[in-house]
């Protein structure tokens, strides 16, 4: 169901010609020899390797240069998307409120993630044993007036009663980050939701509930493993840049 990224310095040593003596290293004008001068370079580009990969490690988690905007026509919400990705969005009443949806799908026509307001389909019900992954705030949500603030999390859940499923993958925006441990599917304590509350819990008070869903291949992450690797891989990191652009405004 619609559920919610371096250089090689080589130095060169110099052998005389045919009687494989080493050749007398020349004077340079500085007064240093060939070795010293290709040491010195060596250390001149390994010294730039280590700042490339530092600058990349430091980059935002965007897998793609060419974004699009999406914008909400219900509630005052934006984020930003890879250009060759498609969008379908939807409004649908939900009782006295109006819900909306945009499901973002990859240039291969998969389902990817999809960004909810005042909506979720997400099942809920069984027992499981949780692993979250990351969790962080959502800068862009800052102004929106929540209250707990929202932030995203990304975690695995492992279903104890067996049945062989695997784990399933969640990313959720919430007030606050699902504990580990036991639990109920996607994110809720130990017994589910209280009597008569919301099936997702309580949610942060606010102008609406946004939500967010992983695409059903994505989500079938099978294992805490699994879950990790894709969420460092660029599909996962582009997540993760959307995730960061929400905003509300």
């Amino acid at each position: 169901m619609l559920g919610l990224v371096v250089g090689l310095a080589l130095a060169a040593g110099l052998t005389g010609c045919g009687s494989g003596t080493p050749a007398a290293p020349r004077a340079t004008a500085g007064g240093g020899s060939p070795s010293s001068s290709a040491a010195a370079a060596t250390a001149a580009a390994a010294a730039t390797t280590a700042g490339t990969a530092a600058a990349a490690s430091s980059a935002p988690p965007t897998a793609t240069a060419d974004l699009s905007t999406f914008t909400f026509t219900t509630q005052k919400l934006s984020l930003r998307y890879p250009a060759e990705w498609t969008v379908e969005a939807k409004t649908f009443p939900r009782g006295p409120v109006m819900g909306e949806s945009a499901e973002f799908r990859d240039a291969a026509g998969k389902a990817v993630l999809t960004v909810m307001i005042n909506a979720t389909s997400y099942d809920v019900g069984w027992p499981v044993q949780r692993t979250v992954i990351e969790s962080a705030a959502l800068p862009g949500l800052a102004a929106g007036g929540w209250s707990p603030a929202l932030q995203y999390s990304f975690f695995a859940e492992e279903p104890t009663g067996g049945g062989g499923l695997g784990a399933l993958c969640t990313l959720k925006l919430s007030g606050e980050v699902p504990a580990n441990g036991p639990g109920t599917l996607r994110g809720l304590p130990q017994g589910g939701p209280a009597q008569g509350g919301p099936a997702q819990g309580p949610g942060p008070s606010g102008p609406y509930l946004p939500g967010v869903e992983l695409g059903p291949e994505v989500e079938k992450c099978g294992s805490v493993d699994g879950a990790r690797a894709w969420w460092a891989s660029p599909e996962g990191r582009q997540v993760k840049a959307m995730l960061l652009s929400l905003t509300a405004g």
